[in-house]
This record gives C-alpha cells, sequence and structure tokens, in this order.
C-alpha cells in the first residue's frame, strides 16, 4: 500500500484552494446582483410615456371660420395638438396664442376653406394619433 505523505508546509494547500474558490464564487455573484439591480434602476428611470388625452370636441364652422371647442375630459398640452386644415398644419398652442394646458371650455379659431376636411392630432409621447376630424 502506498502512502501518501505530505510535507508540513503542504497540508494547508487545499483548504486554501477551496477558500479562495469560494471567495471567487462571492464576488461574481455580487457582481451578477449589482448589475441587475443598476440596470433595474436605469431602466426603471426612462423617460415616462403620456398617454393620449381622451377628450371630446365640439367642432363649428360659419362664414369660413373653423371654431374647435374643447368640450370635456382630460387637459392637454396646447403644443402637443396640432390643426391639420387642408395643406396647412399649426398646433393649438400657435393658433391661440398660448403654450400652457388646454381645458375644458378653452377653444380655437382658424380660416378654412369650405369642403376642406380638419383633422386634432395629438402629437405627444406615443407618437401622432388623431383624436378627430371634420369637414368645414
Amino acid at each position: 500500500m502506498t502512502s501518501f505523505n505530505r510535507k508540513p508546509e503542504e497540508k494547508g494547500v487545499p483548504v486554501i484552494i477551496a477558500i479562495v474558490l469560494v471567495g471567487v464564487i462571492f464576488v461574481i455573484v455580487g457582481a451578477v446582483v449589482l448589475a441587475g439591480m443598476l440596470g433595474t434602476f436605469v431602466l426603471s428611470t426612462g423617460e415616462q410615456v403620456s398617454p393620449t388625452p381622451s377628450v371630446s370636441f365640439q367642432f363649428g364652422v360659419s362664414d369660413g371660420t373653423a371654431t374647435i371647442a374643447h368640450a370635456g375630459g382630460d387637459s392637454f398640452s396646447a403644443g402637443e395638438m396640432l390643426v391639420v386644415a387642408g395643406d396647412t398644419e399649426q398646433s393649438w398652442a400657435s393658433l391661440s396664442g398660448a403654450d400652457g394646458p388646454v381645458e375644458r371650455g378653452d377653444s380655437i379659431s382658424f380660416d378654412v376653406a369650405s369642403g376642406d376636411p380638419v383633422e386634432l392630432v395629438y402629437v405627444g409621447g406615443d407618437g401622432r394619433e388623431l383624436v378627430g376630424r371634420f369637414s368645414a
């Protein structure tokens, strides 16, 4: 039978290797957990996209002048609503002269040719979305 005798200075080597391996595993696991937490934080602080407002409008045309009034629902920023009449596109803000929130009772008026289609287009965080349409 063969005897494996070790020198006294070699007896602790396997224990040291085991301790080093456990330490390396803890460092790797810690790095993965930290990367996951950091990734979650970065992704959760991204820009929040505002949904299209739920709004009802009243439309009217008289003597070549169209009037659109906010008749109820969510308020919205005047700069986020476009009025497309024929080949012309203008923001609610440029037609009203104010860039604040548009609320129930607020209205705009503009010149329009008879028979031209008029569309209200919301241009918020989700891109462009048609929210109203009528014919002049």
